[in-house]
């Protein structure tokens, strides 16, 4: 395995590591935080979201810095050995290598804990999941992780509302078995050769109808400009949420694939076949476009990274498609893809109906891992109206 390796002095230094002991004081780096169960001290290997460089959140407290150790610049992931006070951890920086800032977050791991940061974008407070649970929500824009276990991978979820969209970052960390250089490398070697399997991931953006049946609320009842209201009902999808890739039926459906050993990108628009029912009899049916479906890559092939675009909009195919009384799907997102199954995610999304989003790291053939990015449930058929409901912000949860 050939890397791109820099190594500083401090190696030598660095070869015996004592731990850090945590300050009992706060810093203004770190500001208030609600723990969870297994919340330890504040964060210390910090990442500069300006820079996309470690530094550190208790730096003016301990009078330590934190240093490269070894720098590692895989095809597929972006590590470094860092050392602050005797303490040495592994990081990864493949997504704080990022151009844009809002999409930068990282993790450092030693043994006994792991150390997250992300940029602080506005938000008033950000929400960190573990492996789909809520640990901590905290005004700072890191946090600390004591709850961790020697040789385990931990997926992580951090999520804020700013400016009026959501941000979600998903990281996967590694926790090394030990904290001496020798096995600190070797963690980074397994970082990059776990990533260097994945070939492609796949975006998949699904709205259905939760119900069995539907209809036209009779608040916008003839002045929907619908053919079918009064009398009539729209047969729903009849499930719930679900992960497979295919076979969930749908409303509005958007596949993009990025491929991690080539330039070229993938898109699948679908809709689903819209039936019209009365009295238990069907009276017609249609499909909606799929002119408003749309995925496209924002950057160029690198192989660890790549920016993506979706945009689903789709009409009731028996409602208006245009001016004030269209109606239907419309959601949008805007994401950092990383090889290794870390992500950014922004956007928003009409409050009906059903919807869920997806990402798919394949290894081989049909062989993939799944990351549950949003599920959300529908508030009332009244949100197809663009009017009648504010956008809701894309949220986040799962791990390869």
């Amino acid at each position: 395995m050939q890397w791109q390796r820099s190594v500083s002095r401090a190696l030598a230094a660095a070869a015996v590591p004592t731990v850090l002991l945590a300050s009992p004081l706060t810093s203004a780096s770190a500001s208030a935080e609600e723990p969870g169960p297994s919340a330890g001290s504040k964060a210390v290997f910090v990442l500069d979201p300006d820079s996309g460089r470690f530094t550190t959140g208790e730096q003016s407290l301990t009078g330590f810095g934190v240093k490269p150790v070894a720098t590692y610049i895989g095809k597929a992931t972006d590590t470094q050995l860092l050392t602050s006070g005797g303490q040495n951890v592994i990081g990864d920086t493949t997504l704080a290598r990022s151009p844009a800032k809002n999409e930068r977050a990282a993790w450092a791991a030693s043994s006994h804990f792991i150390d997250l940061s992300w940029p602080d974008l506005g938000a008033a407070r950000y929400t960190v999941y573990r492996d789909g649970v809520r640990i901590a929500a905290t005004t700072a824009h890191s946090f600390r992780d004591t709850g961790v276990v020697a040789g385990t991978e931990v997926n992580y979820q951090i999520s804020g509302e700013a400016d009026g969209l959501g941000h979600t970052w998903g990281l996967t960390a590694t926790v090394p078995t030990a904290d001496d250089t020798a096995t600190l490398t070797r963690t980074a070697q397994q970082i990059e050769a776990r990533a260097r399997r994945y070939t492609k991931t796949a975006v998949v953006w699904r709205s259905f109808i939760r119900q069995k049946w539907a209809s036209v609320p009779k608040e916008l009842g003839s002045i929907s400009g619908c053919k079918y209201t009064r009398g009539y009902q729209y047969k729903g999808d009849n499930r719930g949420f679900s992960s497979k890739v295919t076979g969930p039926s749908f409303r509005a459906s958007l596949r993009g694939v990025v491929y991690w050993t080539k330039s070229p990108y993938d898109l699948f628009p679908e809709t689903g076949v819209t039936k019209v029912y009365r009295n238990g009899r069907e009276v017609d049916r249609r499909k909606a476009s799929t002119k408003g479906i749309d995925f496209r890559t924002k950057t160029r092939f690198d192989g660890k990274t790549r920016a993506v675009h979706g945009q689903i909009e789709a009409t009731d195919p028996f409602c208006p498609s245009g001016g004030i009384r269209r109606a239907g799907i419309g959601a949008f997102y805007d994401a950092r893809l990383a090889r290794n199954g870390d992500f950014y995610v922004s956007g928003k999304y009409r409050q009906a109906p059903d919807h869920e989003m997806y990402l798919y790291g394949y290894t081989s053939g049909s062989r993939h891992s799944t990351k549950t990015v949003h599920q959300s449930k529908m508030s009332s058929l009244l949100c197809l109206s663009q009017p009648a409901c504010e956008r809701g912000t894309i949220g986040n949860y799962g791990g390869y």
